[in-house]
């Protein structure tokens, strides 16, 4: 039998997707019938023979080809040891996920070169696939307390429940984000390798952090004037103009949107906030 689940401060996960890119670590569910249909932005495109195969959003860049083809398999024994063995770190189980799960990306073999150069949302919904290859479809809980009511109910979740975010053009690598100043800012997302960045800044300051992002996301400024100033220092950007980028690559960024579940509690009538995050998807392990 599945243990009740304690919710956790809802209104703490703000916008921690590019926040330092970090995941949190409070275990948290969502619904079954509770669901609104109309939820998802698109669903997720999985094909091929059984449930291992997927078509990620952006894949990778091999001689001007892209590949997006790519295969997850179920994890075993062995992989369940080598999770243990990443310790409580999110961001080192992730990788381990990553590195234990994916067989391959395009004709690569996954590798942490490979991970790294893979954006972060086709990180996350491989991370999914292999949840689903591994566990099923369906997050089941049991006495799950409605922050709102406290009902105790009973919960089944499709992971196609989660909203999706899908890329208007997969093969665009470079996007323009206009500034208060009349600037504009040329930026790409951020990758695997950008997040290990900031995960290897031993600190808690989050300006910090979001310097690391936008110094390595903000590819040029294009002044009003035509000229451009290429890899600008982080720090020098206005504070608005760093807030805007940051929310762009957060909006941008395609994939599953784990902090995005929301369901209507019948009883209560009330719409509630459940985030889904890496424990909740592998709870149990």
């Amino acid at each position: 039998m599945t243990e009740p689940v304690v919710l956790p401060d809802f209104n703490s996960f703000g916008d921690q997707a590019i926040k330092g890119l970090d995941n949190p670590e409070e275990a948290t569910a969502a619904t079954q019938a509770l669901l609104k249909e109309d939820r998802n932005s698109g669903e997720p495109e999985i094909h091929g023979p059984g449930e291992n195969f997927l078509t990620l959003e952006r894949g990778i860049c091999r001689e001007g080809v892209w590949y997006r083809e790519a295969e997850v398999k179920e994890l075993t024994g062995a992989d369940e040891e080598a999770l243990a063995a990443a310790g409580t770190n999110a961001f080192r189980v992730f990788e381990t996920l990553l590195l234990r799960g994916v067989r391959t990306v395009g004709n690569e073999v996954m590798d942490r070169k490979l991970a790294g150069e893979l954006l972060i949302g086709d990180r996350e919904y491989l991370v999914m696939a292999i949840r689903r290859a591994t566990f099923g479809d369906d997050l089941e809980f049991e006495e799950l307390p409605c922050p709102r009511c406290e009902e105790l109910v009973d919960l089944t979740v499709p992971l196609g429940a989660i909203p999706f975010t899908h890329l208007d053009d997969p093969e665009q690598t470079e996007f323009e984000v206009p500034l208060r100043t009349g600037d504009t800012a040329i930026v790409r997302l951020p990758t695997g390798e950008d997040q290990a960045a900031v995960m290897a800044i031993k600190s808690d300051n989050v300006a910090k952090k979001d310097s690391e992002i936008l110094s390595r996301c903000v590819l040029r400024i294009r002044h009003a004037d035509g000229s451009e100033t290429r890899r600008p220092p982080a720090t020098s950007l206005g504070m608005a103009s760093r807030k805007t980028v940051l929310q762009f690559l957060t909006d941008t960024q395609p994939g599953p949107r784990y902090n995005d579940f929301s369901f209507t509690h019948e009883t209560c009538g009330k719409e509630v906030e459940l985030p889904i995050n890496l424990a909740v998807l592998f709870r149990g392990m």
